[in-house]
């Protein structure tokens, strides 16, 4: 999948070869997270974690553990890119930048923005999550 495709974040509904990959790739993620939790919380949710060797050969693989989060750096890297080089940051809602939508992922920054105003109600009636302090 990584060589054809130029990385390892495989979707979670993938099936390769008849063996469904992308639900295994996420699974190996939660157990990646099971690695901060107690071992009564990993006990109840039947959950191991993954060991050091398990981490080290899937991040050699170029398996994202956060693969959201990762892409929000990159929109970020993407967006300080187009802000050097335009003098501004007002991306139009159509731009690409280096294969990404950067302006409909700035778009919808902004409405996340305005979420942060909404009812939790409002949010969920609109599917959209608040901006956070720290994003």
């Amino acid at each position: 999948y990584r060589e054809r495709e130029g990385h390892a974040n495989v979707p979670r509904m993938h099936v390769e070869d008849g063996e469904r990959l992308g639900g295994w790739v996420t699974n190996q993620r939660k157990r990646y997270r099971a690695r901060e939790w107690s071992e009564a919380e990993r006990k109840k949710k039947m959950m191991s974690a993954l060991s050091d060797e398990e981490v080290e050969r899937l991040e050699r693989l170029g398996v994202a553990f956060d693969p959201l989060g990762e892409q929000q750096e990159r929109m970020y890297g993407l967006l300080a890119s187009y802000r050097e080089r335009e003098g501004h940051a007002n991306v139009p809602r159509m731009h690409v930048e280096d294969g990404e939508r950067l302006g409909g992922w700035v778009t919808n920054q902004r409405k996340r923005y305005r979420a942060r105003e909404w009812s939790e109600a409002e949010r969920k009636k609109k599917m959209m999550s608040a901006l956070s302090d720290e994003e």
